[in-house]
């Protein structure tokens, strides 16, 4: 199995690869997301002497998480898929945050103002929603906590989605569906757009 994962979605992002147990990271610099995501993404390849039409798919982390870095990254993964036939693969970052801390009643991420973005606990599915830190249980796991482990949550995260094919955003056919981002609330403009009608 060979893939390529992006996470757009962090202060300081980053790209991974696979192929087989073999692994690359690459963190992009803070703040340049936008010109570091490609540079990143070649020299992870090149760090596993992987081309682009040897993957198996490419994964990108949809959100919740910062809206311009959710946007120009499932931006960009879609087109890289479109452009090479690739199948591609959504990643929320509460899978990457579960897949290093599995048991946790709750995962957050901070949405600024005192709110979160939110993953509770059903049974064996998580359940995503909007929260203030009164409503979090305890035992939650904040992703400022963990910010470390993500990579391998991604990576662990890609080969479970390549082996189910039960994570998939769409089906791998690459010309109809594209990733969509999961901003999990509206962008300031559109809430002031609201806020005047």
């Amino acid at each position: 199995m060979k893939g390529l994962v992006m996470d757009t979605t962090l202060k300081v992002g980053f790209v991974s690869a696979f192929d087989g147990d073999r692994e690359a990271v690459r963190y992009l610099a803070e703040f340049s997301t936008q010109s570091a995501l490609i540079p990143a993404c070649r020299q992870v390849l090149a760090d596993l002497d992987l081309s682009l039409t040897e993957l198996d798919g490419v994964f990108a982390v949809v959100g919740p998480g910062s809206f311009t870095g959710i946007r120009i990254g499932v931006t960009f993964a879609n087109a890289l898929c479109f452009a090479r036939s690739l199948p591609r693969f959504s990643l929320s970052s509460f899978d990457l945050m579960q897949c290093v801390r599995p048991v946790a009643p709750a995962y957050a991420i901070a949405a600024g103002h005192g709110s979160y973005y939110a993953a509770f606990r059903e049974g064996t599915a998580l359940t995503e929603r909007n929260a203030e830190e009164s409503e979090l249980p305890q035992g939650t796991i904040d992703q400022s906590t963990i910010i470390e482990e993500l990579p391998r949550g991604a990576l662990l995260a890609a080969r479970k989605a390549l082996e189910i094919k039960g994570i998939s955003a769409c089906a791998p056919t690459c010309e109809t569906d594209y990733l969509k981002p999961n901003y999990m609330r509206k962008s300031q403009a559109e809430r002031l757009k609201d806020e005047k009608k």
